[in-house]
């Protein structure tokens, strides 16, 4: 389980990402808030790449790894542009359990349906609970 610290420092960020959107998101345009997204996302990833090339370490990339890429870069502008617009209307105490609790679901059920991953009944009980989870979190 060495990937256990990678997801829970993931969850802080991810957390603290909301955090930062909602506290943010009637301060600036949806818009605007994506474009600072934007630019601060692409000075990290250079400095990083900067970083790899330097330290001579090699660069792994494939036609099918670059699209992949792409398409992780246009979900994750749309997120941010609906994580504005959301998080402008709504607590984050709502919004977010309600988005990540959803997008855990679908994202786990794209790997079992598309990736053949194993169903369990101990998954099928997660995700009832899930959705029970979102449901008592948006009514409130």
């Amino acid at each position: 389980m060495r990937w256990l610290p990678f997801a829970f420092l993931c969850a802080a960020f991810l957390a603290g990402a909301d955090f930062f959107v909602k506290l943010a998101a009637d301060k600036i345009s949806a818009s605007m808030g994506m474009f600072v997204y934007g630019v601060t996302t692409f000075l990290v990833s250079l400095a990083w790449v900067i970083y790899v090339r330097a330290s001579g370490q090699t660069f792994l990339i494939t036609p099918a790894g670059l699209w992949y890429s792409i398409a992780v870069g246009l979900a994750f502008s749309a997120v941010t542009i609906l994580l504005y617009l959301t998080f402008a209307r709504v607590n984050v105490s709502i919004g977010s359990p309600t988005i990540r609790l959803t997008a855990i679901v679908l994202a786990s059920l794209l790997g079992i349906l598309l990736l053949r991953e194993p169903l369990t009944w101990r998954y099928v009980l997660g995700v009832v609970l899930a959705i029970t989870g979102v449901g008592l979190i948006v009514v409130r």
